[in-house]
């Protein structure tokens, strides 16, 4: 249990906030008593992470007045832990390869730096009941780059709870947990909540935990409605229409190539310093099979994933066939590539090309901004050569195909705009068109709705029934959360502790 400071109330009158004459937010007004719990919720891109940067005073408001005194800690929704390690932003494969971990900052190590700057607690790591609580302990062992979504997140909290917060404020927190983990984590926060810590939370409606004091509805900058949760999740709140007047049909070509047989595993097994990660997968995906990928965090998914995607060099070691040869075979990773369509969590961290110093640690400095040159256009383009992070110069045809699939789902004025600058909701969108524009045999999307409002879940999962079953597009998807996954999944392969159950 956290010892803090009874946290002071907050006070938000007449805040304004607006860049380059562009508002963000509009008059908005509200009060958090001291052990008080609110929720931010509402549509993508309606203001939701701008109030709570406002609100931790990482940024000032254009008018008004924002009164708080407290130690505020701000969870971002995406972690550094990739700039910690040292990695290089653009090279995502290096994640797998197992020998560069040797030079990467470990779970333990990190926890020790943030324990000697914030001095939490004279006892040795292994013994803090916060590393338990979150069942972080048996992650000690890992370097950060090791860690799975949820892992990740998990650790993000620790981290945050370290520094003793009177204010904990948290972009997203339930994203990327498993089912145990997400009531794990409302449980604890209703209990820090009673200690006296106020709790800021944005997350969307149905994920409110029952026992926050006040929701906050945004739509367009405005605050459109407050209520406790039970008030608000009767409301039906609004949703953006997207044009749906360009057909997909039109902008999806048949894939070139047919294959027998996309996956094929064989006793699969993946370790890394003598510990299984992966322990005989037997797995086989045909053309036109739609599969949900199961498991809880750290069960082994996004390492399962990185064998098809060929960014683990441990697929030579193993009976792997892809898109029917086998793997090792003479073929290189990018003629592996250019039948997949990908998107992931960790692949989205690498297009914010985050600025970091290795060892740093998060909370101490406020200059660690993201930085990039990319526009949304340039995002989508991306995906016809497989990019990360950069894009090559496109040809007439691709910036019109990505112009189309920008007015297919509404989001055409965001074509010049740069990609950090757009809500996260809509980064995701941008990354699941990258994904789709170079009509690929095989979709991967491991928790593609990850920042969605509730009206752009509705419209792809639409989107990739009618894609996957027109289109025959193979099909393996990831979530934590089963009314995100699509109507056209009919196989489900489910992951514990390395093994297929």
């Amino acid at each position: 249990m956290i010892k803090s400071a009874v946290a002071k109330p907050i006070t938000v009158h007449n805040m304004c906030l607006s860049v380059k004459g562009h508002i963000l937010l509009e008059d908005i007004n509200l009060k958090i008593n001291a052990g008080g719990a609110l929720a931010i919720t509402g549509g993508s891109g309606s203001g939701k992470t701008s109030l709570a940067k406002l609100i931790s005073g990482k940024i000032k408001p254009s008018k008004g007045v924002l009164e708080n005194t407290n130690k505020t800690v701000f969870v971002t929704q995406q972690d550094q832990f990739s700039q910690l390690s040292g990695l290089a932003s653009t090279y995502y494969s290096k994640r797998y390869e197992f020998h560069e971990y040797e030079k990467q900052l470990g779970v333990k190590a990190y926890l020790e730096q943030l324990n000697k700057t914030f001095n939490y607690t004279s006892a040795p790591i292994e013994d803090i009941p916060l590393l338990k609580a979150f069942n972080v302990i048996h992650l000690l062992d890992r370097n950060l780059m090791q860690l799975s979504n949820g892992e990740r997140k998990r650790l993000q909290l620790v981290s945050a709870f370290f520094q003793r917060p009177e204010v904990l404020l948290m972009d997203q927190p339930f994203t990327g947990l498993d089912v145990a983990s997400r009531a794990h984590l409302s449980a604890y926060l209703e209990t820090i909540s009673k200690s006296g810590i106020s709790i800021i939370v944005i997350c969307g409606v149905r994920e409110v935990p029952d026992f926050f004091t006040q929701v906050l509805v945004l739509e367009n900058g405005k605050a459109i409605k407050t209520g406790i949760p039970s008030e608000i999740k009767k409301i039906k709140l609004p949703s953006k229409k997207i044009n749906r007047t360009i057909e997909v049909d039109n902008l999806l070509k048949t894939h070139a190539e047919t294959y027998q047989t996309i996956i094929k595993m064989k006793d699969v097994c993946v370790s890394m310093k003598g510990k299984g990660i992966l322990k005989n997968i037997n797995w086989e995906v045909k053309p036109g099979d739609c599969w949900a990928l199961l498991g809880h965090n750290g069960a082994g998914k996004s390492t399962l994933l990185s064998l098809v995607t060929a960014d683990n060099p441990q697929g030579y070691n193993n009976d792997l066939v892809l898109f029917d040869k086998q793997r090792g075979s003479g073929e290189s990773i990018w003629d592996i590539k250019k039948n997949i369509g990908f998107l992931s969590p960790e692949l989205h961290l690498y297009f914010m090309r985050g600025k970091g110093v290795l060892n740093s640690v998060p909370g101490i400095s406020t200059q660690a901004e993201t930085y990039s040159t990319l526009t949304c256009m340039d995002a989508i383009i991306s995906g016809f050569n497989d990019e990360v992070g950069t894009v090559s110069v496109p040809t007439g045809h691709q910036k019109e195909l990505a112009l189309q699939w920008l007015a297919l789902v509404g989001l055409l004025h965001l074509k010049e705009v740069l990609f950090i600058h757009a809500s996260l909701g809509e980064q995701r969108v941008l990354l699941l068109l990258r994904a789709l524009i170079k009509s690929p045999a095989l979709l991967i999307l491991d928790e593609p709705c990850q920042g969605m409002d509730a009206s752009q879940i509705l419209y792809f999962k639409q989107l990739l029934d009618h894609i996957c079953t027109s289109k025959h597009i193979t099909l393996v998807y990831v979530s934590h959360k089963k009314e995100e996954i699509p109507n056209c999944v009919t196989k489900v392969l489910t992951l514990s502790k390395g093994r297929v159950i």
